[in-house]
């Protein structure tokens, strides 16, 4: 198997690329087996929203994600859901769908991510930028009734900025267990534009 069809065989994996996104699937990995059903739990400072869910059923939202010199384009349609937006990843057969609320949550109900790390598009977090903005998570793996901290994630804008002539939250997402990342935010559709971090580089097609 050549690296681009790896690549795609694995685009989940491959496609967490924020840092808790990654210590998720680390954990996981580094835990099961002297752990029957672990969960993540995320503790979170209080979040003020400033908008709703601004996606809208028909959409589509295409980006070109560079990993290792290896690029893959990865696709996501939004689709009306049963009370909820959904959005579904085309490239997956499984796993492939997220169903969020009005606030940007899925039914985890964290702000940090959703159940699926994988989609990339949208956070929750994402509708509380603003100008001077700054959050912090904390990932935590649960089991019998114990938590175990696993890492820290902090949030901050930096600035405001273009990108593809559109205005955008410029923000450093700061893991106490990685490099720096950077997210550039659609101020008016709170969608990733691009996303930079060691190895990798994510952009919006169109």
């Amino acid at each position: 198997m050549d690296v681009l069809s790896w690549a795609r065989s694995n685009a989940v994996a491959l496609s967490a690329i924020a840092i808790f996104a990654a210590m998720i699937a680390l954990s996981i990995i580094i835990y099961q087996p002297s752990l029957q059903n672990p969960e993540i739990v995320f503790k979170e400072e209080p979040l003020q929203k400033n908008t709703l869910l601004q996606l809208s059923p028909g959409e589509t939202y295409k980006y070109s994600y560079v990993f290792n010199n290896t690029s893959i384009g990865i696709t996501y349609a939004i689709l009306e859901g049963p009370g909820c937006t959904r959005i579904k990843f085309l490239e997956r057969m499984n796993d492939s769908e997220v169903c969020i609320d009005r606030n940007g949550n899925d039914q985890d109900g964290f702000n940090s991510t959703f159940r699926n790390p994988s989609f990339l598009l949208f956070k929750p977090w994402m509708l509380a930028l603003r100008e001077g903005w700054s959050w912090n998570s904390s990932m935590y793996i649960s089991f019998d009734g114990s938590l175990r901290y696993i890492s820290g994630t902090s949030y901050r804008v930096i600035r405001m900025d273009e990108f593809g002539n559109r205005t955008a939250f410029l923000v450093e997402v700061k893991s106490d267990e990685g490099p720096l990342e950077y997210e550039w935010v659609d101020a008016e559709k709170r969608v990733l534009l691009k996303s930079m971090g060691e190895g990798y580089e994510v952009s919006i097609q169109g």
